[in-house]
């Protein structure tokens, strides 16, 4: 198979409907995208120079014919031993389990398959193999993610295209003692290599291709107007957001539609590329306690809580805002800024809406007497600091109740 490499410091690529490979500023990650990506990842497998892998998936994942064929075609260059215990949202008995059957057997690099849950466990679980008890240690709320040890190189392959963790450092475990789900932040949890295969989003039913979609959207509207963004951010979430706006309704209608499946899927990581530099804001800081406490699904979570939060940040930065709200494609008139910034949390629902994502909390199961421990919760994540309007408590606790 014919490999297009292509190496930008900006991103750009050629058309080419062969493969191609991408390195970017924001990331130490190759990026090897295109259909077929995944067959071609042999190569980069052998060129480690690793003879034992441990893949990481969900049990779901590890069905797929595609997933049983890559493990069985990497026999000749590579051992493989599947671990399947990679929870929705990954605990930290879950990083434990996969640490304990990948030092076991030995392996020397980690590869993730599947979606953001799959590829947050996969890091943990690197670098548990590289220091048992480690994952202990981090249930620290506010503080720094420590790694000082060696940990295996890690690959990803997305499933679905919305969290941009295969360019990123990041890893969102729940601890389960004491209830709290927390993002891991270390350089060495960036993946070495990214597949992005789109024939790899084809099994994701309808209600997770949603949620992972407006999980992108969220993290490019949120990057977009954090404290930290520089216009090269902006050019990365602006992108993220078009993107998002052009493919999301296709690939809800139709997995098979390889063209918009490619699309999101690199929106999803663009928009990554983006929030590692800027970090998120309100929204991602209140949506972690409702998986942690309620068990809802991290793209859901944001998807609900995406347009309270840009209507409480909206008097921030109204530019910002009616720039979103252009990108969207929202109707506005040149001039009339307030006006445009006010249409972007409409645009946001109205595409939601169109998607069939759910819009309540109470619609998830999420019970309203929880809002003082989930407002408490949220204040601690670092993401409240970039947010583009000073929030307090009670701000948190009006906004969860808006979304009641």
């Amino acid at each position: 198979m014919v490999v297009e490499r292509v190496s930008s410091t900006r991103g750009a690529s050629t058309v080419s409907e062969t493969i191609r490979t991408e390195c970017f500023d924001e990331t130490p990650t190759r990026v090897v995208s295109g259909e077929g990506a995944l067959e071609s990842s042999r190569a980069c497998l052998a060129g480690m120079g690793i003879e034992k892998a441990l893949i990481v998936c969900g049990e779901n994942v590890s069905k797929l014919p595609e997933v049983q064929q890559f493990a069985l075609s990497c026999s000749g260059c590579v051992g493989v031993e599947v671990f399947c215990g990679a929870a929705p949202d990954p605990t930290d008995a879950n990083v434990i389990e996969g640490a304990r059957v990948g030092r076991e057997f030995g392996a020397e690099m980690v590869m993730a398959i599947g979606g953001g849950s799959s590829m947050d466990c996969a890091k943990a679980i690197a670098a548990e193999i590289g220091k048992p008890g480690w994952i202990a240690s981090q249930d620290r709320p506010g503080q720094p993610t420590s790694i000082e040890h060696q940990v295996p190189p890690i690959v990803c392959v997305p499933t679905t295209a919305g969290t941009g963790s295969e360019v990123n450092p990041f890893s969102v475990i729940t601890f389960t003692q004491t209830q709290r789900k927390l993002v891991l932040n270390h350089e060495k949890l960036f993946p070495r290599c990214a597949v992005l295969d789109p024939r790899m989003l084809r099994s994701a039913p309808k209600e997770v291709r949603v949620a992972a979609g407006l999980d992108a959207l969220t993290h490019a509207v949120e990057s977009y107007v954090s404290l930290r963004a520089t216009p090269e951010t902006r050019v990365r979430a602006a992108e993220a957001i078009r993107g998002v706006a052009k493919y999301l309704a296709r690939v809800a209608d139709d997995a098979e539609d390889m063209q918009a499946q490619a699309g999101l899927q690199r929106a999803a990581m663009i928009a990554s590329l983006s929030f590692a530099k800027t970090r998120l804001g309100i929204v991602h800081a209140m949506a972690l306690p409702l998986s942690a406490l309620f068990g809802v699904p991290h793209g859901v979570a944001n998807a609900m809580l995406l347009p309270h939060g840009m209507r409480f940040n909206v008097e921030a930065d109204l530019q910002g805002f009616a720039d979103i709200a252009a990108y969207l494609g929202a109707p506005i008139e040149e001039g009339k800024v307030p006006e445009a910034a006010m249409a972007a949390p409409e645009a946001v629902t109205a595409l939601a809406a169109e998607v069939g994502a759910p819009a309540r909390m109470s619609e998830v199961g999420v019970e309203a007497d929880a809002i003082e421990r989930m407002a408490d919760d949220a204040m601690q994540s670092a993401h409240v600091q970039v947010n583009p309007r000073g929030v307090t408590r009670e701000d948190v606790a009006a906004i969860y109740r808006a979304a009641m």
